[in-house]
């Protein structure tokens, strides 16, 4: 037998047991994220004091609207930016430290199994989800946050565990388990406190976890045998935004949908 080229692998021998390895990302946006939820949250602390002499915890009504604040009337009389932009507001120093902490803990998560597109993705468009049911379905109490943007990344998390809870036997099932539970506590938690906007929560985390489905990774053996150094080989993902561009436009419809049967309400 003729032994294998510099640069060439060759297959594994038979009887021979190989090391599965998932591709993992590098977390970016979940960094950038926070800074810009950060430095929004700075920069109304400053106009606050500065145009109403307010400083403390907690922002300015107003501040938060001049900001895009989710209004609804204002949303249908053509806002729609506020769908997005009330999603990088927070009204308090908890409000922020606690958002921030979530989006820190599941967004390096999501960011690592699905990769920085994906992510983005699901960031913006299960958000955008959360927004959408509030409008439709809330009242018109202006409203912020980044949390329906963090269920739609706990949905996908849960949906990537579900579709691969035998791959990772009782590690993905505990893992699965623990998603459910976090999100049963705290849409329980939005249901009994005044003042959270728990449809933003179950929003976003029913569009993320349909985007989760769309977009997860799937794993298949490489084509080529390159074991690491350990004797490992690393699976390739098949799947990608572009191939589920159609599905994706089935989701942009329904948030437009949404979005129309939000402004026929508000706008009547």
């Amino acid at each position: 037998m003729n032994n294998p080229s510099p640069g060439q692998t060759s297959a594994p021998l038979p009887g021979q047991t190989i090391g599965m390895r998932i591709p993992l990302h590098k977390p970016r946006w979940t960094f950038v994220l926070l800074g810009i939820n950060i430095a929004i949250y700075v920069l109304m602390a400053v106009l606050g004091w500065q145009k109403y002499g307010v400083l403390g915890m907690d922002q300015d009504t107003r501040v938060l609207v001049q900001f895009g604040a989710q209004q609804n009337n204002m949303i249908a009389q053509g806002d729609f930016h506020r769908l997005l932009t009330s999603m990088f507001l927070h009204a308090s120093l908890i409000h922020l430290l606690f958002n921030s902490y979530a989006l820190y803990v599941v967004g390096q998560d999501v960011e690592r199994l699905y990769g920085s597109g994906r992510f983005l993705v699901i960031y913006f468009l299960g958000g955008l989800g959360g927004s959408l049911l509030s409008y439709v379905l809330g009242d018109a109490t202006p409203s912020v946050g980044a949390s329906g943007a963090i269920f739609g990344l706990i949905g996908a998390e849960i949906a990537y565990f579900y579709l691969h809870r035998e791959a990772f036997g009782k590690h993905g099932q505990q893992q699965l388990r623990s998603l459910l539970m976090v999100a049963g506590v705290n849409l329980f938690l939005g249901a009994t406190i005044p003042g959270i906007n728990n449809l933003a929560h179950i929003g976003g985390l029913v569009f993320g976890a349909v985007l989760g489905w769309l977009l997860a990774p799937k794993y298949e053996a490489p084509s080529v045998f390159m074991p690491a150094g350990d004797g490992s080989v690393t699976l390739q993902d098949s799947n990608s935004i572009g191939r589920r561009l159609p599905m994706l436009l089935v989701v942009t419809i329904v948030l437009a949908a949404l979005a129309l049967v939000g402004t026929m309400k508000w706008g009547g």
